[in-house]
Formats: structure tokens, sequence, C-alpha cells
């Protein structure tokens, strides 16, 4: 049984792209659900869609378990020593832009305006930051202008 089904669950094993420890582990995983689960079966003619399923369920969860336990290189960690954190003058520089941009965001005239810019901006008090749907392409254009402008003509 095991020689006959063997190909097609290594070939369903293989499409869910697993590594090769994984993918033994995941096709072990099979052969021992189908040991557990034989006197139970009722119909040898389903037993080929039955592994497939079982399969594809073993595969899917070893993958997302493998994704959950990714290796991180220490040294790509933000927190991995002090030498990462921004000195005091870029620290200030940063604080002093963000209070120039409120300034800047506070002279648009159309509140929507306003609220969609410290939105782009990530500048809201809300914290979602980045783009969102309510500001349009065009929109975030003739905002982003105006700001420039309104930056250049200075306080």
């Amino acid at each position: 049984m095991v020689d006959r089904h063997l190909p097609m669950v290594n070939a369903i094993a293989r499409s869910h792209r697993l590594s090769a420890a994984d993918r033994e582990d995941a096709v072990q995983t099979v052969w021992l659900t189908l040991n557990q689960q034989l006197p139970r079966l009722r119909s040898p003619e389903s037993l080929r869609s039955w592994l497939r399923r079982v399969t594809n369920d073993v595969c899917g969860r070893q993958r997302r378990q493998a994704a959950r336990h990714s290796p991180v290189d220490p040294h790509s960690l933000s927190l991995a020593g002090p030498d990462h954190l921004p000195d005091p003058e870029t620290h200030v520089l940063d604080r002093e832009e963000r209070e120039e941009l409120h300034r800047a965001v506070g002279r648009l005239t159309d509140p929507r305006d306003r609220s969609a810019a410290l939105d782009y901006l990530g500048l809201s008090r809300r914290g979602r930051g980045g783009p969102t749907a309510a500001t349009a392409a065009n929109q975030r254009r003739r905002m982003i202008r105006r700001l420039r402008r309104i930056l250049e003509e200075g306080p």
C-alpha cells in the first residue's frame, strides 16, 4: 500500500515547497496517521483521496509551523546593541522635522486635507500612519504639492 501511494504523497509534499527535513516529517506523519486511522477507513477506493487530503493538511500545518519558527539573524535586530540607537542630534532633527510638518499641515485650509495629510504622513494621533484608502492618489499629489509650497514659504 505504501509503495503504491508513496509517489503521490511525496509529490504533494514537494508541491508545498517544504524543506527536505520538513517534507520528510510531513510524509512520516501522513503514514502514521494512516496507520492510526486504517481501521476506520470503510472503502479502499477512497484511500487515494483520503491520502491527498491528509497530506495537504499535514503539509499546510508543517509549513505554518516552520514559518513561525524561522531563524533570525541577531545582527539584523534593531535592539542588537547600543550602536544601533540614533544619536541625540538625529533625534532632535527628527523631532524638528515632525514639528515643521505639523505646522505645514496645520496651514492647510481644508480640514479633510489636514486629516488626510496627518494620516498619510504618519503624524496622526490615531497612529494609523501610511497611505489610506481615503487619500486617493490625485488627492495625495495635490496635498504634497501644497505642503511643499507651504514649507518653502517658511513660517
